[in-house]
């Protein structure tokens, strides 16, 4: 699972330094972006089941990045930093970098849990959760849905009536509470760390 993580971490971050070289940071990030956030919901709302399937692993495939590069940037892997030119936070300016960063992730793997949850809805005709009041916009229930699950609050409003769509929620909770343990984990390692070479500066 590790080398898995590395290897397609190392793989994407070539592939976005090298947009990033050739046509600017802010072409790299609208890439990155467009490919992982919005094409998997653009496929949702293509005419057949199999462009919501495509969706559907398009987003896995996402939190599964997402998954390793949390766990690899809490734990650290020398090849990896070295491939991808981190460097030590040692002051206070790149550590609200770093909070930034774990905020965009946290968006992301909401955005990415919808997209699954809408593509089950669309492949399972309506059938994988039962709202109780839609909105005219299906994608947002079920972000809505996303929101309210990762941060674990549970209105009970949505409710999944299917294993898969129940599965896919305990994941997310897993996910959003391993993803803010994490986080702290680090920014208290950090932040300890910063205060250590201050000290002895």
């Amino acid at each position: 699972m590790l080398k898995v993580w590395v290897a397609i971490l190392n793989f994407l971050s070539a592939t976005e330094f090298k947009i990033a070289d050739k046509l600017g940071e802010a072409v790299a990030i609208i890439s990155h972006f467009s490919f992982f956030w919005i094409l998997p919901v653009l496929l949702l709302y293509l005419p057949l089941k199999i462009f919501a399937v495509i969706g559907v692993v398009f987003a896995l495939f996402y939190i599964f990045v997402l998954a390793g590069d949390i766990f690899l940037s809490v734990f650290g892997h020398e090849k990896l930093e070295k491939k991808r030119g981190m460097v030590d936070i040692t002051n206070v300016h790149e550590m609200k970098a770093e909070i930034i960063g774990a905020l965009v992730k946290y968006i992301g793997a909401i955005i990415s849990f919808a997209t699954i949850f809408n593509g089950l809805q669309k492949i399972f005709n309506g059938g994988a959760f039962n709202i109780s009041h839609p909105s005219p916009f299906p994608y947002f229930d079920l972000l809505y849905f996303s929101l309210v699950t990762i941060t674990t609050v549970g209105y009970g409003d949505i409710q999944p009536t299917l294993w898969i769509s129940k599965s896919f929620i305990i994941f997310e909770i897993v996910f959003g509470l391993g993803f803010v343990l994490l986080l702290f984990t680090m920014l208290i390692s950090l932040y300890i760390d910063i205060q250590r070479k201050k000290k002895y500066k």
